[in-house]
């Protein structure tokens, strides 16, 4: 904002007449006018006041109107401020040239014409104006410039530092009058220099701005590290004419990058560490649970009697719940980490839905509940997307439906929500059960980590408040949605949405069947697979190792090899290169058919296992609808 400033005049005469009348003559011009009867008076005001315009007459004793002038030049204030000549006495060339060398910017005669004198003063007096808007307008540039946090010097063309403002000072513990003159490039670490240079001396009019990182020396045992943008500055006729640095002081910020830097090293190599730990202890206790539970399943086929079944009954549905709780537990591990890896596969998802709904369905006999399974037409019979996934939240809904309901019923209704492409369909799962409900203020929690609502449902049902997380974080994290709505001792529904690609692969089937090599160093774990294979009509062979098994490929020949990963001697992602190495010199290139099967069922293994010439993978313990799904891929 221009700050208000009235402007002065001095007028100087010896005779009291002439200044009245000039004053008089003034009088409507928005100015101060102050009045002298000679020079040295004229002088005094001059140290006393700042003008926009001098009035002086040639013809004074003592000390005419050109000495005056020149005698103001010579002084500080007022040097520069516009003097307009009166005399009454025709003036030559030469009077007129002495004035002008005087000081004078203009001439008038007396007696003067009114009209004229105040056409004359207003436009000095507009150039005053004018000046002194400069003037604050610049003051103002200045203490912005000053105020700067960032450090800002300007040099010449060679560099020489010829300001700085008050921050640079700051940060050198200097004067300017000490730093003048100096050159910038002193100022910067000396292996910095030469890539500073060589930026400047690439800079052009059209491409003026450089910026670049580097250290600015502060003493000998002090810097700061700064972020620079150098601009080349060039005159009208594009001659360089200097340079402005503007350094921004971004030590603390680097120290606080590398000190997050670190800290997400640290945190990541916890997290590997963790995630190892947690797959090594998958592999530890899924092993012997496989074992555990394929004995259970062989031994159902052996001749036991009604009592004996129901032990077996109690055993295996005990490992299966340990089981079902390792997996939480690790999924819970995983997604906490973000390591989840999603797969993007083809499938059957009505045979998925069946086969979810036949887990259940003993469950809900024993509770004397309905289990019904409603697919609505339309819906694809094969999608693309993530079977385990899909498979696991609808397993946690059902379960719990079916832990918290105790008579009525259970449904699993599918349905195309929308579609979304004219191959990607959203498809609409829900869970709907006649249960125990769940009153308004708790179910707004239900989806939180070991949280089930109420402390007494965890002492009635049990569980681990796991489930409803892991669904809630797997459905966000494959793109959809879930929610519910519940009403107390009325029921609850769980729905949950879905992407899925709905093009149907082609699924040909096989005629003959192939003939199958068992590779696991677990003696229960191969006769657990083999006992499988022979149940629907294999032959299957059988390694201790990669080494054996290397051997049996050598002396036979195998459609399907069924390889362990983790082996003693030497383990399946080294027999399967070898096998293909072996293969690779057979006259008829003939190849055989390998399938990855372990118990530590994590994404970094099934990509080793494809970059070892593996074809599939699987987890222990063998399923033979899955085995069968792959099989009716590569077997006629």
């Amino acid at each position: 904002m221009t700050r208000s400033y009235t402007p002065k005049i001095l007028v100087v005469d010896d005779i009291e007449e002439n200044l009245l009348t000039l004053k008089g003559n003034l009088r409507g011009i928005e100015a101060e006018i102050i009045t002298a009867y000679s020079g040295k008076e004229a002088l005094l005001q001059v140290l006393r006041h700042d003008f926009a315009l001098l009035i002086v007459d040639v013809q004074m004793p003592e000390m005419n109107g050109y000495e005056t002038a020149e005698r103001i030049r010579l002084g500080k204030r007022n040097k520069h401020v516009p003097i307009i000549f009166l005399t009454a006495v025709y003036y030559d060339q030469t009077s007129v040239l002495k004035g002008y060398h005087a000081g004078a910017v203009d001439y008038l005669t007396k007696p003067f014409n009114r009209e004229i004198l105040i056409s004359k003063v207003r436009i000095f007096l507009d150039l005053d104006h004018i000046k002194n808007e400069l003037i604050e307008s610049k003051n103002q540039f200045q203490l912005i410039v000053q105020d700067q946090t960032d450090l800002i010097c300007r040099t010449d063309q060679n560099l020489k530092i010829l300001f700085v403002n008050r921050s640079f000072l700051v940060a050198l513990a200097k004067t300017f009058e000490s730093i003048k003159d100096q050159n910038i490039l002193d100022y910067i670490f000396e292996p910095d220099r030469e890539k500073i240079e060589k930026s400047i001396s690439e800079l052009t009019p059209s491409n003026a701005v450089a910026k670049f990182q580097h250290t600015l020396m502060i003493s000998p045992v002090r810097s700061l590290t700064v972020s620079t943008i150098i601009r080349a500055l060039y005159n009208p006729v594009y001659e360089l004419s200097g340079y402005q640095l503007v350094m921004r002081d971004v030590t603390a910020e680097l120290k606080t990058r590398e000190a997050l830097v670190e800290a997400k090293e640290a945190a990541e190599k916890a997290t590997r560490s963790k995630s190892q730990f947690l797959a090594n202890m998958s592999h530890e206790i899924r092993t012997p649970m496989n074992s555990i539970i394929g004995m259970i399943d062989v031994l159902y086929e052996t001749n036991i009697d009604e009592d004996q079944r129901e032990d077996l009954d109690v055993i295996k549905f005990s490992a299966n719940k340990l089981l079902d709780l390792l997996n939480d537990i690790l999924d819970f591990s995983k997604i906490e980490a973000n390591q989840i890896k999603l797969e993007k596969v083809w499938f059957n998802l009505n045979e998925e839905l069946n086969k979810t709904r036949r887990l259940f369905e003993i469950k809900a006999n024993e509770k004397g509940i309905a289990l019904n399974l409603n697919i609505h037409p339309g819906v694809p019979v094969s999608v693309k997307g993530d079977p385990l996934r899909t498979s696991q939240i609808i397993i946690n809904l059902l379960n719990n439906a079916l832990k918290f309901t105790n008579e009525g019923n259970v449904s699993l209704a599918v349905e195309i929500e929308k579609m979304k492409q004219d191959n990607i369909a959203r498809i609409k799962f829900t869970i709907s059960d006649t249960g125990i409900g769940m009153p308004e203020n708790v179910s707004n929690s239900i989806f939180e980590l070991f949280n089930q609502g109420d402390p007494s449902i965890t002492r009635e049902y049990g569980g681990t408040g796991l489930g409803l997380a892991i669904s809630k974080s797997l459905s966000e994290l494959m793109g959809g949605t879930i929610s519910f709505q519940t009403q107390k001792n009325k029921g609850t529904t769980f729905w949950f949405s879905l992407d899925y690609e709905i093009e149907k692969p082609a699924m040909p089937e096989y005629k003959n069947k192939p003939s199958v090599l068992v590779v696991d160093d677990n003696e229960i774990n191969r006769k657990v697979a083999c006992s499988v294979l022979k149940k629907n009509g294999f032959n299957p062979d059988e390694a201790e190792n990669g080494k054996v098994a290397l051997e049996k490929v050598l002396a036979n020949r195998y459609e399907l090899i069924i390889m362990d990963i983790q082996m003693p001697v030497m383990d399946g992602f080294t027999a399967s290169q070898e096998i293909r190495h072996i293969e690779r010199n057979l006259p008829d290139h003939q190849r055989s058919r390998i399938i990855a099967l372990t118990a530590n069922a994590t994404r970094e293994d099934q990509e080793k296992s494809k970059k070892s010439g593996m074809d599939g993978f699987l987890t222990k313990p063998l399923k033979y609808p899955e085995l069968e799904v792959i099989m009716k891929r590569w077997f006629d």
